[in-house]
């Protein structure tokens, strides 16, 4: 018999079960399930996405697992635009909240990307342009999400990284050929934890029908492929959840500038002892 006492403490290591119990959640895919589980295991993931593939579903429920389960703790929400902030990821936090099978406590403010336990514990979410209004929001235990992290700015990742938190959670599309988001699948995905969504991940696409309403469907994949073409860039980015080769607004591939970055310089003087060669690795 599960006790009061005994939910954080199951909670914090399995947050696929607080979804499920204590949130009333009764469908959770696989993809999902492995952003869960990275939450418990990694101190950086980072999501790449197809459209439509319920990353921010995933996001919002997990401000109420995090300050369910630790105390105190702050959770820090950042993103581009307010729209995608407190229309997206809080509504799907609220959502979360009103459905869930036991009071969670605390409460969200009205028309405010805010839900507050009680002052050393609270949910907190901004788009911003100035990266220091960032600043402050320490916590023994912090979590950021930094949802359509493929248009926020380095310099707020780099407010983020001054926040010390404990996990940082980054979602995105492929809509971006440099930054910190695109790093994380290359050349620092060493020091991160990546999850890739395509839609043949999601199960609407998986079972040729509409099981989770509001996902991607095989149907608009085959629009897409019609209407863009496979290897258009949108289809690339969109549908299979890959960087592309090129974006419209982008001058060098990016394969050419990952092979630029593997380049390795041996020195190879000629006779006036001024000339070198590449050669690559």
């Amino acid at each position: 018999m599960t006790t009061a006492t005994d939910i954080p403490r199951r909670a914090l290591r399995d947050p696929v079960w607080y979804y499920e119990e204590i949130l009333g959640v009764t469908y959770i895919y696989d993809k999902q399930r492995e952003i869960l589980e990275a939450l418990t295991q990694y101190d950086k993931v980072a999501v790449l996405g197809c459209n439509g593939s319920g990353k921010d579903w995933t996001s919002g429920r997990a401000i109420l697992w995090w300050l369910g389960t630790h105390y105190p703790a702050k959770v820090v929400v950042i993103g581009p635009t307010h729209r995608q902030v407190s229309d997206i990821v809080f509504r799907e936090s609220r959502n979360g909240y009103q459905q869930a099978h036991y009071p969670l406590g605390g409460r969200f403010l009205q028309q405010t990307s805010r839900y507050n336990i009680d002052n050393e514990s609270f949910a907190i979410g901004f788009a911003t342009n100035d990266a220091f209004n960032i600043l402050g929001y320490h916590s023994p235990a912090t979590l950021v999400i930094v949802t359509e992290a493929h248009n926020v700015d380095q310099d707020h990742i780099d407010a983020i990284m001054r926040l010390q938190p404990k996990c940082i959670l980054m979602t995105g599309n492929a809509f971006a050929l440099s930054g910190a988001f695109f790093d994380a699948f290359n050349e620092n995905r060493e020091n991160w934890h990546t999850i890739r969504i395509a839609a043949s991940d999601t199960p609407n696409v998986i079972e040729g029908r509409e099981v989770v309403p509001g996902m991607i469907t095989q149907e608009w994949v085959a629009d897409r492929a019609e209407g863009w073409g496979i290897d258009s860039p949108e289809y690339i980015a969109s549908v299979l959840a890959q960087f592309p080769d090129t974006l419209e607004d982008t001058l060098v591939a990016s394969s050419d500038i990952m092979k630029a970055v593997e380049l390795k310089i041996k020195p190879d003087r000629d006779e006036t002892g001024l000339l070198s060669r590449l050669d690559p690795a």
